[in-house]
């Protein structure tokens, strides 16, 4: 990686702020969100550069400055300017990729992601936010459960978020301040739309296929969260002086917890009334959990989540319907299910098989 300097930048914005991750489903709401307030420099390695719904959204979520590399290869050194703050957004972001690449998941979700910020806290970095999951919780049983509570992960996207979250506490310091989020699942509409998410799933459903299959018996517990309340816990991330070294917090709302057969008769509901259907072969999905999210509410009062829930449906169903893409067989769509896009970028060569770029 070449030295990148940042000879200027606009003087009102006075904070500067490095996303590594910036390009996916979460940063591109979140550059959005922060590029009027912060400078911002995004790093990412572009898996799903052309994932977009509406190419004339792309202006909206570009960063102030931006590099096109892979979080394995970068020295964060070398960018010749120091960040107010890190966020790492950079993930193998779901179990299915997980299940598919697990050392993968584990080198970039964990170990490249501790590499990042031990260069971080070198050269004087004083914040690192990291991307954590409510996910850590696996099989929680019915009690709600709090950030000091047992921890029970049961697939490798999970483990790799929890590895994580042990090793940056124990390199937290006074001086290198460390903010794990643990989100609620993402769910929403945004510019690298994804479909392999429960809530957008079900709405791609309702207009595709005029009734929601539900793929597990329904009876799980999911905390969901909107793309754009991440966004705003970001933001308070990025503002909140911590008296503590390190804090790991849940991010989301009781609004936002459902069953996931609840969750599909109110998407039904809102679309029209589509038919929702439960598959009856299925197994038992064994990741059910509610979480606490009293923390939150006590700390992060001027930021907590307030998108409307049949307003999201609405919307991503407007954004999907108004964009010449077709959603028909979404389930196995390259475009919008992030495996997907990674196997068929290993099957046109453009991958390697540990997903690196070939050049």
């Amino acid at each position: 990686m070449e030295n990148v300097v940042i000879k200027s930048f606009n003087n009102k914005l006075k904070k500067k702020v490095l996303i590594i991750g910036h390009a996916g489903y979460v940063g591109t709401v979140l550059v959005d969100h922060l590029k009027k307030k912060y400078f911002t420099f995004g790093i990412d390695a572009n898996w799903f550069n052309e994932n977009v719904l509406h190419q004339n959204t792309k202006k909206d979520f570009q960063p102030h400055k931006s590099l096109s590399q892979d979080i394995r290869k970068i020295n964060i050194n070398r960018l010749n300017f120091i960040p107010d703050a890190i966020i790492y957004l950079a993930a193998i972001s779901n179990d299915p990729m997980g299940n598919k690449f697990a050392k993968i998941t584990h080198e970039i979700n964990t170990s490249f992601c501790l590499k990042v910020a031990k260069q971080a806290k070198k050269m004087g970095v004083s914040k690192f936010i990291f991307a954590s999951s409510c996910s850590i919780y696996g099989s929680a049983g019915n009690s709600k459960k709090k950030e000091n509570h047992k921890i029970q992960p049961l697939t490798d996207y999970a483990k790799s978020k929890v590895n994580s979250e042990i090793k940056l506490k124990k390199l937290s310091s006074n001086n290198f301040k460390v903010i794990s989020l643990r989100f609620a699942t993402a769910a929403g509409y945004s510019p690298k739309l994804r479909l392999d998410l429960v809530f957008n799933d079900f709405v791609a459903n309702s207009i595709t296929n005029k009734k929601i299959l539900i793929l597990s018996d329904g009876k799980p517990w999911r905390p969901l969260i909107h793309v754009k309340d991440m966004a705003r816990s970001i933001n308070w991330a990025i503002e909140f002086i911590s008296l503590k070294n390190f804090i790991a917090i849940n991010v989301g709302s009781d609004k936002w917890t459902f069953t996931i057969k609840k969750l599909a008769n109110i998407v039904a509901k809102t679309m029209g009334g589509v038919k929702v259907e439960v598959n009856k072969n299925s197994q038992p999905d064994k990741r059910s959990y509610t979480v606490d999210f009293s923390l939150f509410k006590e700390l992060c009062k001027k930021y907590q989540p307030k998108e409307d829930l049949e307003k999201s449906i609405k919307l991503l169903s407007k954004k999907m319907l108004g964009s010449k893409a077709n959603f028909k067989d979404f389930r196995n769509s390259e475009k919008f299910i992030r495996l997907k896009t990674l196997i068929h970028l290993q099957s046109k060569k453009k991958l390697n098989k540990n997903l690196y770029w070939k050049i």
